[in-house]
């Protein structure tokens, strides 16, 4: 067993779910700005919307977002894979699903869209609930993440762990994150606080 690329990968995944969490909803202080901390308000659930959000409640975040953001072809939908689950559950007057899960084409896969923009999944944003910021859109080339270190990566064998039978790993990471445009590119959906 090469113990070393088991531990070495599973650092990997540890520290890209760590600082997926930070650049989501990371307060900015002492840590990355979260993009969800850095979005403004889009569109606020009417009471009762506490775990819901309606098909109207889509189309004002979409147009929360200035057009010139929507123009650039770039805007996108951000959201939890429980919030998408709630989603593709809404049908319009006619009972078609508004979410349109891609496909295998014949050249490529298709993207899932939803009112035709692409979805993304990321699971640290919050789920469906009272106050939650649930559902993002918009540009997100304007959060831009800087790696200050490398991943570093380091096996120890010293006496401090070979007099003990052991071997010591340390792994670490620099970065930091924030959305740096001020037009508002980016809004959230947050659900009734009742």
């Amino acid at each position: 067993v090469d113990i070393e690329a088991f531990i070495r990968d599973r650092l990997v995944q540890r520290i890209g779910r760590i600082t997926n969490t930070k650049f989501t909803t990371g307060t900015g202080s002492s840590e990355p700005r979260g993009v969800v901390t850095a979005a403004a308000a889009g569109k606020v659930g009417t009471t009762g919307q506490t775990a819901s959000v309606f098909f109207d409640d889509l189309i004002d975040l979409v147009h929360s977002v200035d057009p010139a953001y929507r123009a650039l072809n770039r805007c996108e939908f951000m959201l939890n894979d429980a919030s998408l689950k709630v989603i593709r559950k809404l049908k319009d007057s006619q009972g078609r699903p508004i979410y349109l899960p891609g496909s295998d084409g014949l050249a490529a896969k298709m993207p899932d869209t939803l009112l035709g923009y692409a979805v993304n999944i990321n699971q640290d944003i919050a789920t469906m609930a009272a106050n939650a910021k649930s559902i993002l859109f918009g540009d997100f080339k304007f959060y831009i993440v800087r790696d200050a270190l490398e991943y570093s990566f380091f096996r120890f064998t010293d006496s401090a762990y070979a007099k003990n039978g052991q071997v010591g790993f340390l792994s670490f990471v620099r970065a930091g994150g924030n959305y740096v445009d001020v037009g508002g590119g980016v809004k959230y959906y947050q659900n009734s606080a009742t």
